[in-house]
């Protein structure tokens, strides 16, 4: 049931609670912000205000902790860093339990990179969130980077950020297999227009996961609900790049049964390289791939060896491809034989739709100029792109799902609808699309509510806070029953609201405070999350 609190009577209570949280609000600035770094302890928040900032924000040994992560935010777009050519806009050695959010990196097409987890030697960065970083002008050289990591980093997200037309979007581990990227979340991102990758994830080589407890682990890293997109400015031969590579994993020892899931992308137009490349343990599905380009010699999703790891446990399923690629669309080379590949229920309009997949089950195959039999509007403009299913088409027996079962979400399409399995491709069901339109764009977080303000904590809890902005009550929704504390604070740091709460539900009236900007914090066990709040 609803609860309704006024802020009076919550006020007068909160003092007990006070007592008893000991983290700090700072506000600062771009003249100033630099005196608060060294300080910062675990559960304090750093805003930094909208203005200019010529400095790099350098973060050396800040580190929070599970309950209480370290939180650096901006205003978003207003509070912009500019690259400059002596370092790293954002640099980062020995930090853990660190958020970075809500900031606009502008490189001023300098050759350095956006955020750089730091390669010096002795260096990591565990549980760090990089999130809502708006990243432009990073395009000097293909080896300027979004975000990079090139030491030993374990237990990233990296969410919803914006990375147009870097030199490589995001290059996660070093280039020599030694410092591992391990246990990544990354989704909700947009990369465009870069000269090399979009992403690239580096193999490892055996034993280096043996070098810090956080790594010695079996895992799996995320690739979720991204969109990743390249034109004209794509480096040409021996330079080109696909979109997304992910490299193999350790063969013996500490990561030899990790694997990747990447699943409910969208991959639009590579005009020199595949849109997907990758090897090791892999699990692709609900994707889809698109590519108005026929780059010679080059295949539109590739699993091929690569330094020496050939591909392994593949699962292939569920994904719809429209690619022009005259090489082929899905081809598998050169795998082990000691493991299993499965392609099942794909739907591929290209030449040479599925190749060398030796358990290859209900798909769908077609030409390219034949999409517009299955699709509501299969056309080269992305406005009017929709791969939805037409009446009637891309279904069949049911598919078993026994395989696949193992995977996060293995039971729902792209547009997180439970998965009929006598569908082929990405989505399940025809007719009326009423999900996400295919846009070059961020894609939104599954089930957001209109009018309202949401994000995902570490264990999945869907928040929503809405409307947003507000005149006097402000209702707080969360997907599932927690205990958890609200706090409310002005621009300069004033707590004007605490309490704890419990449940699933809550509305809270503001009616006595004056209009303005507010940032809410909800903490809970494990997770801190802020957002900010407008009273009209």
């Amino acid at each position: 049931m609803k609860k309704i609190y006024t802020l009076v009577f919550l006020v007068s209570i909160s003092i007990l609670i006070t007592a008893t949280c000991q983290a700090n609000f700072i506000s600062a600035n771009s003249g100033n912000y630099t005196t608060y770094l060294s300080s910062l302890t675990a559960g304090d928040t750093l805003f930094l205000a909208s203005g200019t900032y010529i400095n790099n924000l350098t973060l050396n040994v800040i580190n929070g902790t599970s309950t209480q992560p370290i939180v650096i935010t901006g205003d978003g777009n207003t509070t912009v860093f500019q690259g400059q050519v002596c370092c790293n806009t954002v640099s980062i050695t020995q930090c853990s339990y660190l958020e970075i959010k809500n900031l606009q990196l502008d490189g001023m097409n300098q050759f350095v990179d956006a955020v750089k987890a730091e390669g010096t030697n002795g260096n990591w960065a565990h549980h760090i969130t990089i999130e809502n970083l708006n990243i432009i002008n990073y395009g000097f050289d293909q080896q300027s980077v979004g975000i990079s990591t090139k030491c030993s980093a374990w237990n990233w997200i990296i969410r919803k950020n914006k990375i147009i037309g870097a030199g490589t979007g995001m290059y996660l581990g070093n280039s020599d297999g030694t410092r591992p990227f391990v246990n990544g979340l990354i989704e909700n991102n947009f990369i465009a227009n870069t000269i090399g990758y979009n992403i690239e994830i580096k193999h490892q080589l055996d034993t280096v996961r043996d070098n810090f407890a956080g790594t010695a682990v079996n895992g799996i890293t995320i690739i979720r609900y991204n969109v990743f997109t390249k034109d004209s400015k794509s480096s040409t031969g021996g330079n080109a790049r696909p979109n997304l590579l992910v490299g193999g994993f350790p063969l013996t020892g500490w990561g030899a049964l990790d694997y990747y899931e990447i699943y409910g992308n969208f991959f639009y137009n590579n005009p020199v390289e595949a849109l997907f490349q990758g090897t090791g343990n892999i699990m692709l599905y609900d994707n889809i791939f698109v590519n108005h380009f026929d780059p010679a010699g080059v295949r539109a999703v590739y699993i091929t060896p690569q330094n020496g790891v050939s591909p392994q446990n593949i699962k292939v399923f569920h994904n719809t491809i429209w690619a022009l690629n005259s090489s082929g669309a899905i081809r598998l080379y050169n795998p082990n034989t000691s493991y299993q590949q499965y392609c099942h229920g794909n739907v591929v309009c290209a030449p040479l739709p599925i190749t060398n997949f030796t358990d290859s089950l209900n798909n769908i195959t077609d030409s390219y100029s034949n999409a517009g039999n299955y699709f509501l509007s299969a056309t080269a403009n992305i406005n009017s792109l929709d791969l939805y299913p037409q009446s009637g088409q891309l279904t069949g027996a049911i598919t078993p799902s026994t395989l696949f079962q193992i995977d996060t979400d293995w039971n729902k399409d792209f547009n997180d609808a439970v998965y009929d399995w006598t569908f082929r491709g990405a989505y399940s069901g025809c007719c009326v699309n009423n999900g996400w339109q295919l846009q070059l764009d961020t894609m939104p977080t599954h089930s957001q509510l209109p009018n309202s303000v949401s994000g995902l904590n570490d264990d999945g809890i869907e928040i929503n806070i809405y409307p947003n902005p507000f005149s006097n009550t402000l209702d707080i929704k969360l997907s599932e029953q927690n205990n958890f504390i609200i706090e409310v604070t002005n621009l300069i740091g004033e707590k004007i609201f605490q309490n704890e709460f419990s449940g699933s539900e809550i509305e809270i009236d503001f009616e006595n405070i004056s209009a303005g900007i507010y940032f809410l914090k909800i903490k809970m066990t494990d997770k801190i999350v802020i957002r900010k709040i407008i009273k009209q």
